[in-house]
């Protein structure tokens, strides 16, 4: 079952046209200010309380034409990176050739997520829980049992990891198949089989990892 709180700020902005009358994707933004003040310049995934997280984002975030959001290091692209679980081992996936985005084709991504779209919500906040539902049925055929908050992930470490911030939740899953067969191929492992294949894994699944990998407090 997905959570979802509602809102009372001010709805956002739908979709614009370009001079020929096509759609142009918005994505939601938030000022990398914010971010920079939250994480004091760190890399990593950091547990912030949620209901504070929620209210920033909010208060602050916005869209903007995809395009710009691409090349402008003072915003973040929001991107819900949810990790999925089946009884102790996660969904690893790897990126296949047919999909458009060459700087991941053959990574290796422990997350399933996307960019959260003007028309996905009426609130910012409202937006980013359904941009993520959208994103996980566009991928895969999962029942969702449990979904769990776990925090922001910063990542300077490229100039992609620097317009986007992570918004990561932890799925316990029953999984029954791929809904975009041709873009992916999968695996469920457990952790130490994902460390034997560190070096495969895309930028924040790293950090996932060696999130996952710390002993959880009781």
């Amino acid at each position: 079952m997905w959570v979802e709180r509602k809102s009372t700020s001010q709805s956002v902005e739908t979709a614009t046209t370009d001079w020929w009358g096509a759609n142009v994707e918005r994505v939601l933004v938030i000022p990398t200010k914010i971010v920079d003040d939250l994480v004091n310049g760190n890399d990593g995934i950091f547990p912030f309380e949620l209901e504070k997280l929620r209210d920033l984002i909010e208060k602050s975030a916005f869209f903007i034409d995809r395009d710009v959001a691409e090349s402008d290091e003072t915003l973040r692209q929001l991107i819900p990176y949810v990790l999925m679980r089946q009884q102790g081992k996660f969904l690893l996936l790897r990126r296949t050739k047919k999909q458009q985005e060459r700087r991941l084709h053959g990574k290796l991504s422990l997350g399933v997520g996307g960019h959260i779209n003007s028309g996905d919500g009426e609130t910012p906040w409202q937006a980013l829980l359904k941009g993520m539902e959208r994103e996980i049925r566009e991928e895969v055929n999962v029942e969702v049992v449990q979904l769990s908050y776990v925090g922001l992930l910063n990542d300077t470490s490229s100039p992609v990891s620097r317009v986007h911030v992570g918004l990561v939740y932890l799925a316990e899953v029953k999984f029954l198949g791929l809904n975009e067969p041709d873009m992916f191929d999968f695996w469920f492992m457990d952790l130490k089989e994902i460390e034997r294949r560190r070096e495969e894994l895309e930028g924040w699944s790293k950090l996932a990892l060696d999130f996952l990998k710390r002993p959880m407090p009781n």
